[in-house]
């Protein structure tokens, strides 16, 4: 029996194996979900460098110099 602890929700619990490639194969997909959850959270913060101030004003600056789209008919 082998007993891996793993933290779920916050929580850390053990979860048990009776083959090793079971519990090899928990402990890689575990890894693989923490970097999927990294990678999320390093996203939200990509743009947290830029001046929202000046990217909202230069998006209504572009909205007015567009020329509208036309009506679409169906």
């Amino acid at each position: 029996m082998i007993g891996i602890p793993f933290e779920e929700q916050g929580q850390e619990v053990v979860r048990y194996f009776a083959r090793e490639e079971e519990a090899d194969q928990a402990v890689a997909d575990q890894a693989v979900a923490d970097q999927e959850v990294q990678d999320a959270l390093s996203l939200a913060g990509a743009w947290s460098h830029l001046d929202w101030d000046d990217m909202l004003e230069t998006l209504d600056q572009i909205r007015h110099e567009s020329k509208p789209t036309p009506p679409i008919e169906l």
